[in-house]
């Protein structure tokens, strides 16, 4: 939501601005264009110690970014002062609103949930171990108007049935077909997660660890991919604890290191034995629709699912994140699932899926070693 200010507040904040300095101290010039409040985490912990870190941006005409947090105000709303610093901790759940003052330019808001309610953590069963199974991510793009897709639905079946396979990789089928109609599978998530990949109307497709995609429906094509991508050991091990509280699902998710990299984290939630007919089927449980995706937590924005930062982990080192996922009234909590997807930078600085585990609701994760 945009925040509009007054003209008395304006005027106020101009005869501030132009009253600083005038004891001495030099101020930077203000940089005209866009203001941006960015938190590294959207939830964090009641606890007084889980902390927030804000940066505030400005984008110039020429699209050039600017850090200017230093000469910046962030405001809790409703309070009149703004912030100490650009980290905020609490002790209260609930939400909190925040904007940023720049110059005469104010921020869209920022909100941040406070938890109390936080699902527990398993046991490490093996500290001093950072040797982890992997598991690749296959994202199935289709819908239930997509009379091409049974086919990639049946060798989707037989991969999962085939134990030479079925444990190195996670499956999200992703019903955005056609905007979809006529598809109870249908998300928003699976929505943006085409429109990331600029998908068109050449469905089925399969995304492999959200970088490459392919149209191959074959089993032996999915196969090929599959090998040619899977690893002997994953660059980090994922634990997590999942439970409902309310109309959310909280999701308590750690990360330990194998590899020194820059990690994102991100969760999505996932449905079973959601019932559609689907365009095209040959055998009737082609209409029963599972690990349907229906929320994506920790989107960098609509267009990139790399997910939130983790930030440099050191080998052995670990960081958490935790996630609310909304649970929707046609939503079924009991078929309910999530699948928690660590990412890594590459070479070049973009993020790669590097492991994925999944937790059923009520239940927790530990890490998986080999």
């Amino acid at each position: 939501m945009k925040r509009f200010f007054s003209m008395l507040m304006l005027v106020s904040l101009a005869f501030l601005a132009g009253c600083a300095g005038q004891d001495g101290e030099d101020k930077a010039p203000v940089i005209p264009g866009t203001i941006e409040l960015i938190s590294d985490f959207d939830q964090m912990r009641s606890d007084g110690t889980d902390a927030v870190t804000f940066t505030v941006n400005v984008t110039d005409a020429d699209g050039e970014v600017h850090d200017v947090t230093g000469h910046a105000e962030i405001y809790l709303e409703y309070d009149k002062a703004p912030l100490s610093s650009n980290v905020f901790v609490t002790e209260e759940e609930g939400e909190y609103v925040f904007y940023a003052v720049y110059g005469l330019s104010v921020s869209e808001d920022v909100v941040i949930t406070a938890i109390n309610d936080v699902p527990e953590l398993p046991a490490d069963p093996q500290e001093n171990s950072t040797s982890f199974r992997h598991r690749m991510l296959l994202v199935q793009h289709t819908g239930a108007t997509c009379s091409n897709c049974p086919r990639m639905m049946e060798s989707l079946r037989a991969l999962s049935q085939d134990e030479a396979y079925n444990s190195l990789y996670h499956h999200v089928a992703s019903h955005s077909y056609n905007g979809g109609e006529a598809d109870d599978a249908y998300s928003e998530a699976a929505r943006d997660l085409s429109m990331a990949y600029n998908l068109s109307g050449n469905y089925p497709l399969m995304t492999y660890n959200l970088s490459s995609v392919n149209t191959g429906s074959d089993i032996k094509e999915i196969k090929a991919q599959i090998d040619q991508l899977k690893k002997d050991k994953a660059d980090a091990g994922i634990a997590a604890s999942v439970k409902i509280s309310g109309d959310d699902i909280l999701v308590n998710a750690e990360v330990k290191a194998a590899v020194a990299n820059n990690y994102r984290i991100a969760a999505w939630l996932l449905e079973d034995g959601i019932y559609s007919l689907q365009a095209g089927m040959y055998e009737s449980w082609q209409n029963t629709h599972d690990n349907a995706l229906r929320y994506a937590a920790g989107k960098v924005s609509q267009l990139s699912f790399a997910g939130e930062k983790l930030g440099m982990l050191a080998q052995g080192e670990k960081a958490g994140k935790m996630f609310v996922l909304p649970l929707e009234d046609e939503w079924v909590a009991e078929n309910c699932e999530v699948l928690v997807i660590v990412t890594a930078a590459d070479s070049n600085g973009n993020y790669d899926v590097v492991n994925c585990a999944l937790c059923q609701v009520g239940e927790s994760v530990t890490y998986d070693y080999k």
